[in-house]
């Protein structure tokens, strides 16, 4: 980079657009590849990419109060990233999007020996769950039913199901922190479930 980065911050902050440009080409590419080693989308990633140099646009003003620019990058680069993925865990489109391209991108014996280790810690905590909320979660997250559709193939309220669900994914949720400290919707992406 040409200029000093406080220079840069300083003149973004007074809505200098070229010293801007500056900056996004001289970080873009990392923040890319950083959010990309998350998510395994390029369209995803570089969407993300976008969105936080477009808040750093927004927030101008408090760019020359900060004191090293990088960390303070990278700190909202992987919020926003896990933010994103929060949010996705309960977006099946856009889950279905990482899935894809995460699946499309693994190394393929690397990822049967992980899929393998999630699968059987995955089947020992279900087979801990009662039969029928087994039932429930093979229909609803393996099967891909909705609550409604379930409730009336096992003959039970829509509300049983559902609490069925929530007992599967806390017991799921606690146990795969615990084990593995990854998120639930990660290890449900990474074992394909």
């Amino acid at each position: 980079m040409e200029l000093n980065e406080n220079e840069l911050l300083q003149k973004i902050s007074q809505d200098d657009s070229i010293a801007f440009e500056a900056l996004y080409n001289h970080y873009r590419l990392d923040i890319y590849r950083f959010i990309y080693k998350f998510i395994k989308s390029p369209e995803l990633s570089d969407d993300l990419c976008q969105e936080i140099f477009i808040r750093i646009w927004e927030n101008r003003n408090s760019l020359v109060m900060i004191k090293s620019f990088k960390p303070y990058l990278y700190t909202i680069t992987k919020n926003h990233t896990l933010n994103f993925l929060k949010r996705a865990s309960v977006d099946s489109k856009a889950m279905g999007v990482i899935y894809s391209t995460f699946s499309e991108k693994r190394n393929e014996m690397e990822d049967n020996l992980i899929t393998n280790e999630y699968l059987n810690h995955l089947r020992n905590i279900l087979n801990t769950l009662p039969a029928q909320s087994r039932e429930v979660f093979k229909l609803c997250r393996q099967q891909g039913h909705s609550y409604d559709e379930v409730a009336q193939m096992l003959g039970i309220s829509r509300s049983c199901v559902k609490k069925h669900m929530v007992r599967s994914m806390r017991t799921l949720k606690l146990s795969v922190v615990k084990e593995f400290g990854i998120s639930l919707s990660i290890f449900l992406i990474c074992t394909k479930f």
